[in-house]
This record gives C-alpha cells, structure tokens and sequence, in this order.
C-alpha cells in the first residue's frame, strides 16, 4: 500500500519496549545463565505502567463522572421543583375558582341572612365535594364569627375566628388583593387534623372588602403523600412555605405541623426569593442544614414558594453506579497487561536460553525467528489493551466514550487472539480458518465506530474521516473481528505514507460484480460491499504494486515492518469469498479496497 508499512497491527501509536529489547540481542551470551538474565529496569518500569496507567485513568474518569452526575442531578432537581410548582399552583387555583364560585352564589345576600340559607350550605357542601384536595369551606362574616362551615351540621352555632391570621388580613373597605391570601396551618376544630386555609375577602357593590371572607381549606396530608411520591430517595427533602418562613407542608413531616416555620438562617434565602428566581443551591440545606442539592420557585401570582431538595447521598450512589464500567475496565485493563507482562518474561525466558544453545548461522536464524514471534505475541496482545487505556486517559471526561471504551476491551482481546491464529495461517499457508461468526455484520455501524477509535489513536497528525451510508450489512458469516483487524492494517499503513499527516478516508457503498471482472475474475458474479481505505500520501510503484499481499514482501526499511499486515487482510478477504484490489501512483496516494458479499 505505501514504500513504507504494510503490517499494521504492531503500529497503532504505541510501541513495545519488552520486544524492542529481544530484538536488540545481536550477540547472546554464551551461557544459560547470562542468557535468562532479563531488563529488571524496563520489566519494573512495565509492571509499574501496567498498573499506574489504568489508575491514573480511573482517578480522571472519577471527577468527570462526578462532574456528570451532578450535572444530571441539577437537571432533575430543576425538573422536580418545576413539577412542584405546577402541582401546588393547580391545588391554589382550583381553591381560586371554588371562592370565585361561591362569590357569585353569594351575590345579593346580606350576612345575617347566610347561616339561614340553606341552599348556600348545599352549595358549599357540593363543592367540596368534588374538590379532592378541599379541607371545607366555609363562610366568616365581619367581625370573625364563622357563620356556616361545609365540614359543620347545618344550623350550627358560629364560631369566633377573629384571631386567625387571614381575618386580619381583611379589612372592611379596603381593596382586594388581586391574589388569594393563604394562611399558616392550623388545627382543624372538628378533627383535629391540621390544614391551612386559602381566603379572598368577599366584595361590596363597590369592589372594595366587605368585611367578611370566603374561606376554602387545604389538607398538608395531600401534599405530603405526592411529595413522597416523587422522592428519588428516602432522605430527599420538600418543603412548601410562605414567604414569611411558615411551613405549610413538608417531607420529612415537622414535629409539629402547627406554628411549623423554617429556621432563621433561611433567612436570607427568603429575601432573595422575594427578589426574583434562585440557582440551584448546593450545599448545607437552608431548610434543615443536610447536605443537598437544592431548587427553590417562587409560586406565580403568590407569596408562596416550594423546594425540592435531593440528598448528596443519592448523588454519591448514582457516582459509585457509574463507576462500576470504568473500575471495571481499569481492573480488566491490569490484569491483562500484567498477564501479557508475565508472559512476556516467559517468552524471553524460554526463547533466550533456546538462542544460547544454537550455534553459528542456525543460532542466529533462531534467534530472528524468536524475536519476531516474540514481537508477534506479544505485540498483539498488548496491543488494543494498551491503546484502550490511552483513550481511557484521553477522554476521561467523556463518560460515554469511557464505557464504550471498557466494553471494547474485551472484543480487543479476542481479537489479538484472532489475529495470531491468522498470522499462523498466513506464515504456514494452512487450510482456511473457520468463521467465528455466523450472523451478518453491520457494516455501517462497525465502520462508524471503528473510525473513532482510529481517529483518536493513529496520531495527532493524521485525522480518520468516515463516509459510509446507513443500512450496509455483509452476507452472512463475515466474522467483524477479522474484518476490523484488516481495517487497522490498511489505516496504519495509510497513517505512514503519511509522514507529514493528513487525512484517511473509510467509505463503503454497494458494488455489483459482472461476470469475470478485471482484476479479480475469480469473483462470483452478484452484490458486494466495496470498503475503501484512501490516504494522500506516498502512493506505490508498479512493481511493488503488484506484489501486494504477498506475504513477506515490504518495501520499509529493515525493522520496520513483517511483510505480514497485507498478506493477512489478502487472506482474510480469500477466506470471506472477496477480494482485495488498490490503485496507487507514486506520490498521488494509494486507496485499497476490500471487496465483500453484500446481504
């Protein structure tokens, strides 16, 4: 594909110091002992990596993922309290129409005539009815004395209420507030259960207060019920309060819902309301001092306000939740790469006193072959794990991409052990490989997210670009590892006849074979999925245009390549009943194509 890589599963950015260092030994001791003797420096600063590295990854992903959370929670503390605030608006301004209701059933009768109407009590008595919330309703007259209650027998005797908080409020001749007033919370006389009423002065002739007042009431009970309704978790906190600090409902209950009011360091809290809209506090609760995450609205039309406080222990186990995939990972991410490490040193081990037992040429020729199998195993086995861990450091404060990331970890490794049985087909030109999979791959999903990875680990200097239709799908038993195994050798390679950077387009598209095509008559004749790797770079000559996919021919320089990268995509795609084509020039870049069954 370019003069100089055609094996990219050994170049995904990151290099491999344990092979470097088996292949540094020109001359090996002439004993055992020497030759068993291993790099403890390098080993050391491996193992340390192997385990700092995913730690270092894991502490980032914490304080994102912190950061996440709360920013999920500040957006469900905001939704919560919105809820709230339409909840506790609809239960006042249906109260609104009940008053309004009886104020017009009123019209035209004078006080001392009311606790003898007997349709005004029925008329009480049906609204109240239908009004679930409703704790009664009743009518005071000027000067207190309450005249007829909903929640009283017909006829009962008046009741002195002229030293609640809402008779105050309304004073004969003066004007009526646009909005209800509502009342701190007091014990019902009847049943001994507490309610707050929602009173309007009731109008003369001339729209100025009478007087007297049109009395409807609310059950805290009702509140509290649906607060507890809607708590994410048993130490959640919602309160509904006054503007002067009375508690008129609230979860946890008070004590004592009566005289219930909020402590003085709400204070400022308070004023600031009055004000205009609060942000989200986080922090001691102005309602109780616990920890928590809280909103706080300003009832429309009313000096009324509702908060919803969600507990910082809540927000520590949903952090703790999400935590779980990326400690996973980290996890996962160690033992593998100790694992690979202790293997490592195995391998050297063995393959170090076999070198010190060879003579002359043969030892020498062993020892090439070692080496590379050394570089080979180890190189893919470690390979995916440690370019998974990278992007692990890259994007901590990417959580998503951190678990899929942690998911891919898994797959990777399946993969190298994939690609290590095909390198062995590809050396010993053994029969085909058995499929793994069986079902049809999703071509457009696999290229998507394949190009992510590749964009985020082929270098700072090269940028993988992606255009590929929805819907694409192979014919069934295309087997995805080896499929995006020979996708990384053909984007590296494009990577590094790019020695300047620049681009490196994957695209697809549907392609139909006519019978005994050029360049590949072997084909059967039908659909295919032509997959594209593009780069602008070295391009390639004729000649070694022609050797492409023959296995052990390059065109880099000693060292840097096998020879084996293009001959096991060649292999992959023979296996897959495609074929694998290119077009290049020198200097004018090269593009590769795969050519597989379509669906």
């Amino acid at each position: 594909m370019n003069p100089h890589h055609d094996d990219a599963v050994d170049s995904l950015e990151f290099g491999h110091p344990v092979a470097a260092t088996v292949l540094g030994v020109v001359n090996p001791p002439p004993d055992a002992a020497a030759a068993t003797r291993l790099p403890w420096r390098g080993l050391l600063l491996l193992r340390a990596s192997a385990v700092l590295l995913p730690l270092g990854a894991l502490v980032a992903i914490s304080f994102s993922t912190m950061a996440t959370v709360e920013q999920a929670a500040r957006g469900r503390v905001e939704r919560v309290a919105e809820m709230l605030h339409e909840h506790a608006l609809r239960a006042f301004d249906a109260q609104e129409l009940t008053i309004a209701a009886i104020v017009h059933h009123m019209r035209g009768l004078a006080w001392q005539d009311v606790p003898a109407d007997v349709g005004v009590y029925g008329f009480l008595r049906a609204l109240d009815a239908v009004n679930l919330n409703s704790g009664g309703l009743a009518l005071v007259a000027p000067g207190g004395l309450m005249v007829m209650s909903s929640a009283q027998p017909f006829g009962a005797p008046p009741r002195d209420v002229a030293h609640r908080d809402y008779v105050a409020a309304q004073r004969a001749g003066s004007p009526i507030p646009e909005t209800v007033f509502i009342g701190q919370v007091v014990r019902a006389s009847d049943r001994g259960m507490p309610l707050f009423p929602v009173v309007r002065a009731r109008p003369r002739a001339d729209g100025l207060s009478d007087g007297g007042t049109i009395l409807a009431t609310l059950w805290p009970g009702n509140f509290q019920t649906f607060y507890r309704s809607i708590l994410e978790s048993p130490e959640d906190q919602v309160t509904l309060f006054r503007l002067d600090g009375a508690v008129l409902a609230a979860v946890p209950e008070p004590a004592e819902p009566v005289g219930a009011a909020l402590p003085r360091s709400a204070g400022g809290m308070l004023r600031a309301l009055r004000r205009g809209p609060l942000e989200v506090l986080q922090g001691p609760s102005p309602f109780d001092g616990v920890p928590r995450m809280t909103a706080i609205r300003r009832l429309a039309r009313h000096d009324v306000g509702i908060a919803y406080g969600l507990s910082q222990q809540a927000l520590f186990r949903d952090w703790r939740r999400r935590m779980l995939g990326p400690l996973t990972g980290a996890t996962l991410s160690m033992v593998v790469l100790l694992a690979a490490i202790w293997q490592a040193e195995r391998s050297m081990r063995s393959r170090s006193l076999a070198e010190a037992r060879a003579r002359g040429a043969e030892r020498q020729a062993t020892l090439g072959l070692l080496a590379g199998g050394l570089a080979h195993d180890f190189g893919n086995i470690t390979q995916s794990v440690t370019a998974a861990a990278r992007l692990l450091q890259r994007h901590a404060e990417d959580a998503a991409r951190v678990r899929q990331v942690a998911d891919l970890l898994q797959s990777h490794a399946t993969r190298a052990t994939a690609l290590s049985r095909r390198l062995l087909d590809t050396t010993r030109r053994s029969d085909p490989l058995a499929l793994e999979s069986a079902g049809a791959v999703d071509i457009t999903t696999s290229l998507r997210e394949l190009t992510g990875l590749l964009d985020a680990t082929l270098g700072a200097g090269t940028r993988v670009r992606c255009d590929v239709p929805p819907g694409l799908r192979s014919a069934p038993g295309l087997d995805r590892a080896e499929l995006e195994t020979a996708l990384i050798n053909l984007a590296a390679n494009a990577r590094d006849a790019m020695p300047q950077g620049g681009e490196v387009w994957i695209t697809a598209q549907r392609f139909q074979v006519p019978p005994r095509p050029a360049g590949a008559p072997s084909l059967t004749p039908g659909s295919y999925l032509r997959i594209t790797v593009r780069d602008s770079g070295q391009g390639m000559s004729a000649e070694a245009l022609a050797r492409l996919g023959e296995p052990f021919f390059t065109t880099k320089p000693p060292g840097r390549g096998t020879g084996l990268g293009l001959a096991m995509v060649a292999a992959f795609l023979r296996r897959a009943d495609g074929a694998l084509l290119a077009d290049s020039r020198p200097g004018q870049g090269t593009a590769v194509h795969m050519l597989l069954p379509a669906g």
